[in-house]
């Protein structure tokens, strides 16, 4: 028998967060079909909640279902984020971004108090890098030098383009986005202060420390949960 791992992967973390849900009246909701997968799972319960979401494309989504958002807490932490990723190890370190919208992202797993990121099996790596790119938000002016520095530092990388117009991706905050292929990184946290250390280098969608649940869904159905210590 087979499964799609993304809805057994939503049906978990939905059974997860019954654990919680009477402590939070605010979920943070990521960016992509895994996220949207556990949103389909779970709305009747997101009916009763308030919903912040990463970025335009999860907020026309949740609008579509006649779910409203609001904006992002400024001063309330006390919600739980939900989202998926790109890679992910089992010591909750991730790649994530492929969606464009790993700055929003990023914003709402840092000033949450619980997270619970959601994934497919074939997310599941080793090491960050072995299969996608680092995406990273920049100043648009900044993308040409940008573009050199890494290639000094022997780093492919590439300027995201759109495919359904001409041109280069423009985030939901009006950043470009840079995939940069390191290869398998045996020292993430080393790739991403040097990522963020040059100019015009908004965030990179290098995620540790940010993990308290993983969800993984199963192609023969079902599902793991891995608990990170933060």
């Amino acid at each position: 028998m087979h499964c799609d791992p993304k809805k057994e992967a939503a049906k978990g973390a939905l059974e997860l967060i019954k654990e919680f849900i009477s402590n939070y009246e605010i979920i943070g909701l990521g960016t992509g079909s895994t996220t949207q997968a556990f949103i389909m799972e779970s709305k009747e319960l997101l009916k009763n909640k308030k919903l912040i979401s990463s970025s335009n494309s999860t907020s026309l989504f949740l609008s579509s279902l006649g779910l409203e958002t609001k904006e992002f807490p400024l001063l309330n932490s006390n919600y739980i984020y939900i989202d998926g990723a790109d890679e992910v190890t089992k010591q909750g370190y991730m790649i994530k971004g492929r969606g464009g919208a790993l700055l929003g992202e990023k914003i709402l797993a840092y000033s949450s108090s619980l997270n619970i990121f959601v994934v497919s099996e074939e997310k599941l790596v080793n090491k960050l890098g072995e299969k996608r790119p680092v995406p990273i938000e920049v100043i648009p002016k900044a993308y040409p030098y940008l573009l050199n520095i890494f290639k000094r530092n022997n780093l492919r990388s590439e300027l995201r383009q759109c495919n359904a117009k001409d041109g280069p991706i423009i985030s939901d905050w009006g950043g470009y986005i840079i995939d940069v292929y390191t290869g398998p990184m045996d020292d993430p946290r080393y790739y991403d202060n040097m990522l963020r250390s040059f100019p015009g280098v908004v965030e990179t969608g290098i995620f540790m420390g940010l993990s308290d649940y993983i969800v993984i869904g199963k192609e023969s159905c079902g599902y793991d949960v891995i608990r990170i210590k933060r």
